[in-house]
């Protein structure tokens, strides 16, 4: 009888552990609608014309996607068309003669040196999750160690796209 109890005991306390540390693990490993959670950046920004700067950042010696995530409050195609993530221009014939909305130069600077600089494309370069798109702006490589600033102007008037709550997030390539 005493065997018995001790073996209850050693079940309950293994499943208790196995509970505590194989669940929440196995429930995060599988989460996939946001797989930019791990971004060196992510700060909320407004898509109106105009230059933002971010705060100094630190990357490891890899390379870095630049993005725009939007989360999706309006008709998907709209989106699309406004984002200007559309497969290619034949795609482009529900969108509106003002799309796309989202147009950007970005520059990346080192201690007041550019380093880096591109702009995004009015078409494709994107990821789509259930509830984000992405719109893909560029990519640079970061050196360990060095403290960056980037500087992101949008050439067109992207505010009808803030319904979207749009973040500018930088992730290292290979994470996506």
């Amino acid at each position: 009888m005493k065997w018995m109890s001790r073996r209850k005991v050693i079940g309950l306390i293994g499943g208790m552990l196995g509970l505590v540390f194989l669940v929440p693990g196995a429930s995060a490993g599988s989460h996939k609608e946001h797989p930019y959670r791990y971004s060196i950046l992510d700060m909320p920004v407004s898509l109106a014309a105009g230059t933002i700067r971010t705060p100094e950042f630190s990357v490891g010696g890899n390379w870095y996607w630049i993005l725009i995530q939007v989360e999706k409050p309006l008709p998907f195609m709209q989106m699309e068309c406004m984002m200007g993530v559309l497969p290619g221009p034949l795609d482009t014939k529900d969108c509106s003669s003002n799309d796309p909305l989202l147009r950007a130069d970005w520059t990346v600077w080192d201690e007041g040196h550019l380093v880096f600089s591109g702009s995004s494309t009015t078409q494709a370069d994107a990821q789509h999750t259930k509830k984000y798109i992405f719109k893909f702006l560029g990519s640079f490589a970061g050196e360990a160690g060095k403290k960056y600033v980037m500087e992101v102007k949008f050439t067109k008037d992207g505010t009808p796209l803030n319904v979207a709550n749009p973040h500018l997030i930088v992730v290292k390539q290979g994470e996506e």
